[in-house]
């Protein structure tokens, strides 16, 4: 089985091997038939070796961030029912040694579920997403389809590969029969360089890691071979689009989470009238409806199976005709597109007013003394929540207070600003509002 070196262009189809060699290295190694293959490690070379392994094999493989605490992994594991935590030796004729596993239920030989995902923990705690041959293959035809990504293309991919954004680029590339460029980590600098020495095509990226390329490149645009920059993990703000346009990246503003199989909706090449929050039309075979309390709900072939049981069996976290209700809140215009409008569970109620942090946190953006910012709702005894932003930058409390009141109405305005260096992010760049809501209590 070929082991690729880092930061060199691979072809995914070139890791898999015959079912019958991978299943005899497996019963080598101890491994049961209908094992779900788990794998904890930040190496990129072992973690393709593994995924490799359970594709040839056609069994359920389950990627876990490395930073995922040790009793956590056991839990997840005894969650997969037959479940083996391996680690593969890289070698001329390699073996996965098993770290520690679960057969507490056999699943079954039948069971469709190919890929296990954890989620960004978001609502607070990850949960596995299951995904199917079918919902994987679905969700990696639409992509290639709306991003053009096809045969002697390359995608460098520097999201984690145990995150739906980066395990998705490589699912593409094996549908495409295109190539990636596996990056260990994001490195502004190493990234730039990349794009310099190789035929990068098509590059992912969550808002801040755009924000820190964009810094590298000073002013820079891209080579001109670039033709697809996805952005999504989170909110891209109207001044770091602008920014980005103004230096001609191609941006193609995304919404997407791990029950979607990574995409739902996308917008390519948006012009100049683009607004925060519009993620473009749905994706060819995805169905997005907004229910009676404003939360968006998506249906289709790359819709997750469901949320991980012991027997793998679908439909938990799904409705009974399929749809499946993503906590988010949104809008669709005439013309189809999503606009976004933030995540229901972060809804501020302010003296009886819903507030979304979005659309105050659009109007901090845009003060020139505003580095990046967040907004959440502290406790209050007399409105129930007061609207509290988090701000990175130079602009003074007194510059931030007249700002708002020109352009928010009472309800909206931050009744408190807390300073702070950085945004503290989910694994998956996303802002950890449960964060900044803790240290709000303690502020």
């Amino acid at each position: 089985m070929p082991f690729p070196v880092t930061d060199q262009p691979l072809y995914p189809e070139a890791l898999l091997i015959d079912a019958d060699p991978a299943t005899r290295t497996l019963e080598k190694s101890g491994i049961p038939p209908g094992t779900v293959l788990a794998v904890q490690s930040g190496d990129p070379a072992r973690w393709l070796a593994l995924w490799a392994l359970a594709r040839s094999a056609d069994l359920p493989f389950m990627p876990l961030s490395p930073d995922m605490p040790a009793q956590q992994v056991e839990t997840v594991l005894q969650r997969a029912g037959c479940a083996a935590l391996l680690e593969m030796e890289t070698g001329d004729d390699p073996l996965p040694a098993l770290v520690s596993g679960s057969t507490n239920t056999a699943v079954a030989a039948d069971s469709p579920v190919r890929l296990i995902i954890h989620t960004s923990g978001s609502k607070g705690v990850p949960r596995g997403v299951m995904h199917t041959t079918k919902s994987i293959e679905a969700a990696s035809r639409a992509a290639c389809s709306r991003l053009d990504y096809g045969p002697g293309d390359l995608w460098l991919n520097c999201l984690a590969p145990w995150h739906i954004g980066g395990i998705a680029i490589l699912e593409r590339a094996l549908h495409a029969k295109a190539g990636v460029l596996p990056m260990q980590g994001f490195n502004p600098a190493r990234i730039w360089q990349a794009l310099q020495q190789y035929p990068v095509s098509h590059l992912s990226l969550v808002p801040a890691m755009l924000s820190r390329l964009l810094e590298q490149a000073a002013g820079h645009p891209p080579p001109p071979r670039l033709r697809k920059v996805l952005i999504g993990g989170g909110p891209l703000s109207a001044e770091l689009f602008l920014k980005a346009q103004r230096c001609r990246w191609p941006l193609c503003v995304s919404y997407g989470l791990t029950e979607a199989g990574s995409q739902a909706a996308t917008l390519c090449t948006p012009g100049d009238d683009w607004r925060a929050g519009d993620a473009g039309p749905a994706l060819d075979g995805m169905e997005i409806r907004i229910d009676e309390t404003g939360v968006i709900e998506l249906r289709g072939p790359m819709v997750m199976a469901g949320y991980l049981n012991p027997s793998l069996t679908p439909g938990e976290g799904l409705s009974e005709d399929g749809w499946f209700s993503t906590g988010d809140l949104g809008e669709l215009d005439d013309s189809g597109h999503l606009h976004l409008l933030g995540r229901h569970d972060d809804v501020i109620v302010s003296g009886g007013i819903n507030i979304h942090p979005a659309s105050v946190e659009q109007v901090l953006h845009q003060h020139p003394d505003v580095d990046d910012v967040a907004v959440v709702g502290s406790a209050d005894p007399v409105y129930g929540e007061i609207v509290t932003a988090f701000v990175v930058g130079n602009a003074r409390d007194e510059s931030l207070n007249s700002w708002c009141q020109e352009r928010l109405s009472s309800a909206h305005r931050p009744r408190r600003i807390i300073r702070i260096d950085t945004l503290p992010l989910l694994g998956i760049g996303k802002i950890d509002r449960g964060r900044l809501r803790e240290l709000a209590a303690h502020s």
